[in-house]
């Protein structure tokens, strides 16, 4: 009989209910138990989908020995604590994005995770896109050649989430869209690159809409009591060894014409574009001396089960985990010198 992996859920709030979704669409997982400071929100989430275990304290969840694997959905500067605690009390742990504040705590999960012999994934669900998917193998086909530079972003005209709660606090976010929806840019794009090796950033972050409460989303709730301490935009170039260049563009709230979600990729042999807003991959080429635009709609697929079958089969050792701490780190480094440079007003050079 296959093996049941039970899970439990830390932190109750609105993404943990996309991963207890998830988690009953894959025949080998089931949610034991779930906990929240915020009991009441915990036992409304346990209570909706017949959660047996609820708990206030963390803690005591990952101390239950019929707990095999976590997933981490607390703010950001949770997201270490938690997980570390979990993989010493012998669990495995797919962790939300961002992976951590920064690249020294990004390290620090992944040394326990190494120290422990325990699975760590960041939930970077944007790999699994079924376009993303697709654009990787055009990659490995040869279709673009050396790809030379890239452009990326995730725009918003009206995306603030929770002004005054977590979100928009810097000692607990980390940051504003550049940590939360910059770093699923960054690390699709650059999965897609290769990951090669970062070189100097130069980049700048902006406050605009967010001290005026402007801009707005309806996800999250308002504490007119927070702070907006973080960006709504930020920008950035980055430099690889070789010469590779990306340029990235992400917003929260902005005067633009429309949301985008984008990846833009320039190679010697061909050109690609994807655009997960509208579904599609485009691909810029040549028959003969003709130009081509060869566009691709592929069919839709779930995401995050997608990420969970991958985690699940990692831990069974089918399968190597997509989303690994190297990654994470990784693009940490490549945030905190986004940021750094921001406040700077110069290049950062990395070694």
């Amino acid at each position: 009989m296959r093996k049941k992996w039970r899970f439990g859920i830390v932190g109750a709030g609105g993404i943990s209910e996309i991963h207890i979704k998830t988690l009953a669409k894959e025949p080998r997982a089931e949610v034991v138990a779930i906990s929240d400071l915020a009991i009441d929100r915990a036992r409304e989430r346990a209570q909706s989908h017949g959660i047996p275990h609820i708990y206030e304290d963390f803690r005591d969840l990952i101390r239950r020995g019929d707990v095999d694997a976590v997933i981490v959905c607390v703010p950001n500067d949770l997201h270490a604590p938690v997980a570390i605690e979990a993989l010493r009390a012998g669990k495995h742990v797919l962790c939300e994005k961002p992976m951590a504040l920064n690249a020294d705590l990004a390290r620090k999960m992944a040394e326990v995770a190494e120290e422990t012999d325990r699975l760590l994934m960041i939930g970077q669900n944007n790999r699994f896109h079924s376009e993303i998917s697709l654009l990787k193998e055009l990659i490995e086909k040869g279709k673009l050649g050396q790809i030379y530079h890239a452009k990326t972003g995730w725009i918003r005209r009206n995306g603030i989430p929770g002004w005054g709660s977590w979100f928009t606090s810097m000692e607990r976010a980390g940051g504003g869209p550049l940590i939360d929806i910059g770093v699923h840019m960054l690390d699709l794009t650059l999965w897609l690159m290769g990951f090669p090796k970062p070189r100097a950033v130069f980049g700048r972050t902006y406050g605009v809409f967010g001290p005026r409460k402007k801009g707005l989303s309806s996800y999250g709730s308002i504490n007119e009591r927070g702070v907006f301490d973080v960006e709504d935009l930020a920008v950035a170039m980055i430099r690889f060894e070789g010469g590779t260049t990306l340029t990235l563009d992400v917003s929260w709230a902005a005067y633009v014409e429309r949301d985008r979600v984008f990846v833009n990729l320039f190679g010697s042999e061909g050109g690609a574009a994807a655009e997960l807003h509208d579904r599609k991959v485009t691909l810029f080429h040549e028959e003969g001396d003709t130009p081509v635009d060869s566009v691709y709609r592929p069919a839709r697929r779930d995401d995050r089960l997608h990420l969970l079958k991958n985690f699940i089969d990692s831990i069974e050792g089918k399968a190597e985990p997509i989303c690994t701490p190297e990654h994470g780190i990784y693009i940490h480094r490549i945030l905190d010198a986004i940021y750094q440079s921001s406040q700077t007003g110069k290049l950062v050079e990395l070694d």
